[in-house]
C-alpha cells in the first residue's frame, strides 16, 4: 500500500476537523475522510451518552483509524429499508448481497401475483423461505420486507388487486453469534412482529412468520429438522419457495492475500472459509475447500427440491464451477432447472448467454460473477 503524502494530512485537519486526520490512514483520500467523520459526527448525535461527544468522537476515531470497519464502529448497516445491527463476530452485509436480495423480493412478489391470477380462489398466496447461512439476518429480513411492501402497495392501488402474500422465512447459522444478532435485527426493524406472532396463535390466523435456528446443515439431523423442514400432507408445506445462502466461499490463500486488511482482522474468518475438516470428511469429491458448502446446498436442493434456488459466489470462476456442478447432479437426478449467473448489479440492463458444459445460461447485470440462481422451468424466472 503506497504511503500517503503529509500533506493529505494537513488539509484533513484544517479542511475537515483535527480529529478526522487519522481516518486517512483507511479512508486513503479526502472525500472519503469527510464521508466518514461526518457518519461518526451523525452517530455521536444521534445516541446520547454521558460521556462528553468530544471524547467519544476521538474514541472513534481512534478505533476507525486501526482499521475496525466502519459497521462495527457505528454499529450499523443500511440494508435495502432496513437498518442492520452489525457486532464483532458477525459478517457484514455487502452492497451486492444487498442488490441480489432486492432483485429477489421482485421477483417473488410477481411470481405470487401471477399464481393468484392463475386460481382467482388463493386469495392469499403463501411463500416460504429458507436462508442458509443466515449472519446478521439482513437477507430473510429484507425479502420480508420488500413482501410487505407488496402487500401494501397491493391494498393502496387504484386498481382491484385481491392478491395478500402470507410468508413464512427460516434463518439457519451455525454461528450462536450470529442468530442472537439476527433475532435483535428483527425486533430492531419490525418492533411488533414477536406480538404479532403471538396473537396469531391466539386468534389462529395466518400471519407471516421469521424464526432463526442454530444448525449445522452438514449434520445429518439437519434435513430432519421438523422447526425447519416440517412434515405436512400438502405438497405446498413440503417446498421451499426459495432457498438462498450466502455461504463461506473463500479459499484460505484468497483470504490471505485478496481480502481487505480489516476483513481479516476483524470479520469472522467462519463465514468467509470453509473449514478444511468439511471438504476432508464430509465432501472429499470437492475439488476445491472453498466450493464445499455449493456440495452440501446442492444435496439439499436435490432432497428438498425448492422451486427457486441463489447461491452467493466470489466470482465468475466460481459462479462457473457451481454452474457445472448444479448441471451434473441435474443429469444424474433428472431435475429440470433453468440456471442463471447474476452478476455483482443483476437488475442492470446488460444481459448475455454463455455456454456451459453445453448448456445455455443467462448472465444478468453488470460486474463480477455474485450469484448462481435456478428456479424450476414450470415457475418462470
Amino acid at each position: 500500500m503506497p504511503r500517503l503524502r503529509p500533506s493529505l494530512f494537513w488539509q484533513a485537519r484544517h479542511k475537515i476537523s483535527p480529529q478526522s486526520a487519522p481516518l486517512l490512514n483507511v479512508c486513503r483520500d479526502l472525500p472519503s475522510t469527510a464521508a466518514e467523520f461526518r457518519w461518526i459526527r451523525q452517530h455521536i448525535a444521534s445516541f446520547p451518552s454521558p460521556i462528553p461527544p468530544v471524547l467519544r468522537l476521538h474514541r472513534l476515531c481512534a478505533l476507525r483509524a486501526r482499521g475496525v470497519p466502519l459497521q462495527y464502529v457505528l454499529g450499523t448497516q443500511p440494508f435495502g429499508d432496513l437498518e442492520i445491527l452489525c457486532r464483532p463476530g458477525v459478517l457484514i452485509p455487502r452492497p451486492e448481497t444487498e442488490a441480489y436480495t432486492l432483485l429477489l423480493g421482485q421477483i417473488l412478489s410477481a411470481a405470487a401475483a401471477a399464481a393468484a391470477a392463475r386460481d382467482f380462489s388463493q386469495k392469499t398466496q403463501i411463500l416460504n423461505v429458507l436462508d442458509i447461512c443466515t449472519g446478521t439476518g439482513c437477507i430473510p429480513l429484507q425479502l420480508h420486507a420488500s413482501l410487505h411492501n407488496s402487500n401494501n402497495a397491493s391494498s393502496n392501488s387504484s386498481k382491484k388487486v385481491t392478491t395478500k402474500i402470507t410468508s413464512h422465512i427460516h434463518g439457519v447459522d451455525i454461528s450462536s453469534k450470529a442468530i442472537a444478532l439476527a433475532r435483535r435485527n428483527l425486533a430492531h426493524n419490525f418492533p411488533t412482529f414477536k406480538q404479532n406472532q403471538e396473537d396469531q396463535k391466539t386468534t389462529g390466523e395466518n400471519k407471516s412468520t421469521i424464526t432463526f435456528h442454530k444448525h449445522d446443515i452438514f449434520s445429518p439431523s439437519f434435513l430432519s429438522d421438523p422447526t425447519i423442514f416440517p412434515e405436512d400432507k400438502t405438497e405446498k408445506a413440503k417446498k421451499y419457495d426459495l432457498l438462498i445462502s450466502n455461504p463461506p466461499y473463500i479459499s484460505p490463500r484468497a483470504f490471505a492475500t485478496q481480502t481487505a486488511r480489516s476483513v481479516r482482522n476483524y470479520e469472522p474468518r467462519l463465514a468467509l472459509v470453509p473449514s478444511p475438516s468439511l471438504a476432508a470428511s464430509s465432501y472429499p469429491s470437492a475439488a476445491r475447500q472453498e466450493d464445499v458448502f455449493y456440495a452440501r446446498l446442492v444435496d439439499i436442493v436435490s432432497i428438498k427440491k425448492p422451486r427457486r434456488v441463489l447461491f452467493e459466489v466470489a466470482g465468475w470462476e466460481q459462479a462457473l464451477r457451481v454452474v457445472g456442478m448444479v448441471l451434473d447432479d441435474m443429469r444424474l437426478r433428472g431435475e429440470n432447472y433453468t440456471l442463471e449467473i447474476w452478476r455483482d448489479w443483476p437488475d442492470g440492463s446488460k444481459d448475455e448467454v454463455v455456454e456451459v458444459d453445453g448448456v445455455n445460461v443467462r448472465v444478468r447485470g453488470e460486474g463480477d460473477g455474485r450469484a448462481v440462481y435456478l428456479y424450476q422451468t414450470e415457475e418462470g424466472c
